[in-house]
Parts: C-alpha cells; sequence; structure tokens
C-alpha cells in the first residue's frame, strides 16, 4: 500500500522522507521487502503524512491467490 500511496501522490522516496523525517534508506528498505515492520512512530509519522490508517500502510500490496482445487 505504501508504494501506491507514493506513486499516487507523485513523489519519490527523498521526498517522502524531507516531507516525513524518516530516512530514505528506510522508506526504501521499507518498499523493497528488505525490512518487514516499522516502528510505530515512522507507521504513525506515514499515515499522517497520506492521511490513511496506519492499518492501510501496512495492509500488503501482494494479490491474493485461490486454488483451484475443491
Amino acid at each position: 500500500m505504501l508504494g501506491e500511496l507514493v506513486y499516487d501522490r507523485r513523489i519519490n522516496q527523498s521526498q517522502l522522507g524531507r516531507e516525513t523525517g524518516i530516512p530514505q534508506a528506510t522508506i526504501s528498505r521499507y518498499l523493497n521487502g528488505t525490512t518487514k515492520s516499522l516502528k510505530f512512530d515512522t507507521l504513525k509519522s506515514l499515515a499522517d503524512y497520506f492521511s490513511v490508517t496506519m492499518e492501510q500502510i501496512v495492509r500488503s500490496d501482494q494479490p491474493k491467490t485461490f486454488s483451484n482445487s475443491p
């Protein structure tokens, strides 16, 4: 979800970092999957910046797959 928000806002990781005070490296690691979780303060800053809930930030971007077996 964070990737979508960044894309929709048409900003890059550096801009997001400057505007939120979150290191660009932290944003990059989260977006590329190296880091699976964020500290509460980081998550809160991102949610506030994008005017969404913290849950929306951490919601997976992965599409759900379904089995065809009965």
